[in-house]
């Protein structure tokens, strides 16, 4: 089953996936039990509280570790936006398929760059809180302990269901991811830059003390493998 967003992304989908088993499917629209938790290997779009979405590109940050930039983008078709789910730092390759449990600590690799999503204590540009950016290289095997992120999720099945609101809890900082309608790129903060418009994403310190709908995301568009025991 394969409905995408537009017909370039699907087009990309079905070359990528060849023969492998999986559905790529838009927000809600696709309810079948095999495909209601989120599963190593699957690709996504996270979409925050706001409508915004995880995002990255081809751009460092100018500040900071001036690494890769994470932002979040308002539009949902856009390939930037999709992120794999991989096991954690360390670990071995995931089982594709294996479903995420609740608490379990994984990594997620921007699918255009191979970038992981990772933080540590540089301030991120607008709020000074801690910056979220792309490092290291998925298919190059080029990451660290700062790639690793705990899946906080409260679901009936103790898995990270799509239809669940999670948060991602940052294990080197103590942050989260987070981010806020009104803290974005604009020609103040930002003049003439290629993010103007996009929200600043960043790590929101001692988050385990902190209960904010504004860290929480949740599963959107993306290619769901079926559940497959570990």
């Amino acid at each position: 089953v394969l409905t995408s967003t537009s017909g370039a992304e699907r087009m990309k989908v079905a070359v990528a996936l060849g023969a492998v088993l999986a559905v790529l499917v838009r927000g809600d629209e696709y309810d079948d039990d095999d495909f209601s938790l989120v599963t190593c290997g699957s690709t996504l779009k996270l979409k925050h509280r706001s409508g915004y979405h995880l995002h990255s590109h081809d751009i460092n940050w100018g500040s900071g570790s001036g690494q890769q930039s994470v932002t979040a983008m308002k539009s949902s078709d856009d390939s930037n936006s999709l992120w794999t789910i991989a096991a954690k730092n360390g670990d071995k390759t995931c089982i594709q398929g294996a479903p995420i449990k609740c608490g379990s600590t994984v990594r997620l690799f921007h699918h255009n760059t191979q970038k992981y999503l990772h933080s540590h204590r540089h301030a991120s540009p607008v709020s000074q809180r801690f910056e979220i950016s792309g490092y290291g290289h998925a298919e190059a095997g080029q990451s660290d302990s700062g790639d690793n992120w705990k899946v906080d999720c409260d679901s009936h099945s103790g898995f990270w269901q799509r239809d669940s609101k999670v948060r991602f809890m940052h294990l080197d900082t103590g942050g989260c991811l987070y981010a806020q309608k009104d803290v974005a790129f604009n020609n103040q903060n930002c003049r003439g830059c290629p993010i103007v418009g996009q929200l600043e994403v960043c790590g929101l310190q001692n988050c385990q003390y902190v209960k904010s709908s504004d860290s929480y995301w949740k599963a959107s568009d993306g290619i769901f493998y079926p559940r497959r025991e570990s």
